[in-house]
């Protein structure tokens, strides 16, 4: 059997759709990206780069890239919402290495999307800007852009996010998809490194290097070094709504510090550096009945399959593990009758992980947001055995073995 090279258009041109591109690419196929926004999209704010994402990057022959822009942190550590006490120690350097055979890193998010449009660029990827689609025609394979434009394709991979129009024109489009908030929004915002070493209170933050996370009633900060250690990331999580989807709402750096007040007093003294802040809302999208569309030309993947909460750093992973899943299974197709086949083959392999680590995004930001009491009790001393067994996802020998250890390409 001759493999066949296929037409693919990939519509959205993030992290997930930018990695697709790429490993499609690789095996031969003619791939287009198709992204709505003016500029390259991502704006400021941290990323965790796990070692089932490593594995991907470098099997591309693209990890060496990033090298300049990462920070490699010792240990995620849960801490005590006001007194900063350690409850749980997850190690990543060198451990993960040493376990997993790739590193855990921390990246900002819009390097990371300008490292894999550059890398894709340089395989002759074309990457078309203020390109909005209207609408998706799954028997013909046909994408129907704001503008008048359309385009056709063997393949059409719908990576435009959480409210996808791919989705809802081409693949689930016999019912309305809503995105489920989780009645939490998040704060996110930067501190640069001259402040950061100027105040003896938080200097160690930048100099002791690990993922550090408070944890409390219904709040979390969870903050670490990005950009080789040029600049702090805070994430803060809080009760709150904001519109599902954008990511760039200007928040109120007063009601941020308020939501803060009793923490500790660490936390308290970063946050008065802070001088602006974005806002965005925590959601999630429900299971999906499926992610292929009906005649097989359309698949979706990352948020606009599966969008998941941030409380275990997967949201970009698995949408780098989505793509890299469908090129190896579409390698094997001869021509493009076999499609959609393929797309169900990679709808099988990845639907149950996906949704699994899903539901332990949502357990985990319960267990890390439970209020004082019997239940919180009970949880920090589980999280102190230290045996191998905690309610903390990150930390469960069993659950980050089957996270972490997973190989993309072959599982």
């Amino acid at each position: 059997m001759t493999k066949a090279s296929f037409n693919v258009i990939v519509v959205g041109g993030g992290i997930g759709g930018l990695a697709a591109a790429i490993g499609l690419k690789r095996k031969g196929h003619n791939v287009t990206i198709l992204e709505g926004s003016s500029s390259l999209s991502e704006v400021g704010a941290g990323i965790q780069m796990p070692p089932n994402s490593i594995r991907i990057l470098k099997e591309y022959g693209i990890y060496e890239r990033f090298v300049p822009y990462v920070t490699k942190p010792k240990n995620i550590i849960l801490k005590r919402f006001d007194t900063g006490a350690a409850l749980s120690t997850t190690p990543l350097d060198p451990d993960m290495t040493d376990v997993y055979g790739y590193p855990y890193l921390l990246i900002h998010r819009y390097d990371y999307q300008k490292i894999l449009f550059e890398a894709a660029t340089d395989l002759g990827i074309e990457y078309k800007l203020n390109t909005r689609i209207d609408r998706v025609d799954d028997a013909t394979a046909t994408i129907y852009a704001e503008d008048g434009t359309t385009y056709t394709a063997d393949l059409i991979i719908g990576a435009d996010g959480i409210r996808s129009r791919v989705r809802d024109t081409a693949v689930v489009n016999d019912e309305t998809v809503l995105p489920s908030p989780s009645g939490n929004c998040a704060f996110r915002a930067t501190v640069s490194k001259e402040d950061m070493l100027a105040d003896p209170v938080i200097a160690h933050l930048m100099t002791d290097i690990n993922s550090n996370c408070w944890i409390g009633y219904r709040r979390h900060v969870m903050a670490y070094p990005i950009r080789n250690g040029e600049m702090y990331n805070i994430v803060m999580s809080h009760p709150g709504q904001a519109s599902v989807g954008k990511w760039n709402e200007p928040g109120d750096v007063e009601e941020m510090r308020a939501h803060y007040k009793n923490f500790d007093p660490v936390v308290r003294q970063l946050l008065t550096h802070v001088k602006t802040v974005l806002k965005w809302v925590l959601a999630d999208l429900p299971m999906l009945p499926r992610w292929v569309s009906e005649h097989g030309h359309v698949l979706l993947i990352g948020d606009a399959a599966h969008a998941m909460l941030p409380y275990l750093a997967q949201g970009a992973a698995q949408a780098i593990e989505d793509g890299a899943t469908l090129a190896e299974e579409l390698d094997k197709a001869t021509s493009a009758s076999d499609i959609p086949e393929v797309l169900k083959k990679v709808q099988k392999r990845r639907k149950r992980r996906v949704e699994t680590i899903q539901a332990g995004a949502r357990k985990n930001g319960h267990i890390w947001h439970l209020p004082d009491g019997d239940e919180q009790e009970e949880r920090d001393a589980l999280m102190a055995a230290r045996d191998g067994h905690s309610p903390d996802q990150w930390s469960d020998r069993e659950f980050q073995q089957w996270l972490f250890g997973w190989n993309a390409f072959t599982d």
